[in-house]
Parts: C-alpha cells; sequence; structure tokens
C-alpha cells in the first residue's frame, strides 16, 4: 500500500513539474514571437530551477518566404534525471527575406 502510495505522490509530483515546464515554454514562446525574431535569434532565462532557451532558424525549403521555426526549450534537474519540454511554432520572420536564387 505504501509503495502505491509513494508512486502516485511521485507521478504527481512530475505531472506537475511538466505543467509548470510547459506553461512556462508557453509564455516564453508566445514573448519570443512578440519581439519579432530574425532567423539565427536565440532567447535564454531561469525562473526558477527550469532554465528555457528559445531560438530561431529558417525551414529550409521556405527560406525565400522568410518562414522559420521558433523554438522554446525548458529543461529542469528531475529527481533522477534531467527533464525538458520542448515546444516549436512556425512564423514568418521580420528580417529581411534572402533574394531567391
Amino acid at each position: 500500500m505504501y509503495q502505491a502510495a509513494s508512486g502516485a505522490t511521485r507521478n504527481a509530483r512530475i505531472s506537475a513539474e511538466y505543467a509548470i515546464a510547459t506553461t512556462l515554454a508557453e509564455s516564453e514562446l508566445d514573448a519570443f514571437l512578440i519581439s519579432q525574431p530574425e532567423p539565427g535569434d536565440t532567447a535564454r532565462g531561469r525562473f526558477g530551477e527550469y532554465q528555457w532557451e528559445g531560438w530561431v532558424e529558417l525551414i529550409p525549403e521556405r527560406e525565400t518566404t522568410g518562414i522559420g521555426w521558433i523554438r522554446m526549450a525548458v529543461s529542469w534537474p528531475g529527481e533522477d534525471e534531467p527533464r525538458t519540454v520542448s515546444l516549436r511554432t512556425v512564423s514568418k520572420l521580420s528580417g529581411e527575406i534572402p533574394d531567391a536564387p
């Protein structure tokens, strides 16, 4: 009985950690998008034990359109091993669109 309760408590804690990390990733991804990033831009920060990093890269098949990936990863130590949540979205980037070949 003790093991079942202990396991349930551990699972609830891990689930809460992922919920916090996902909410942080969503929030920082939105903030990064509002800043109108350009290809190659990065952003980093920390919220308690959670570290986040965002970056922008052009989608190779869409380079001439200026459409790129905006990615956000949040990591934290976890109890037994490091954990990470990663989100990405597609957006029209603010930078100059490269000339078509």
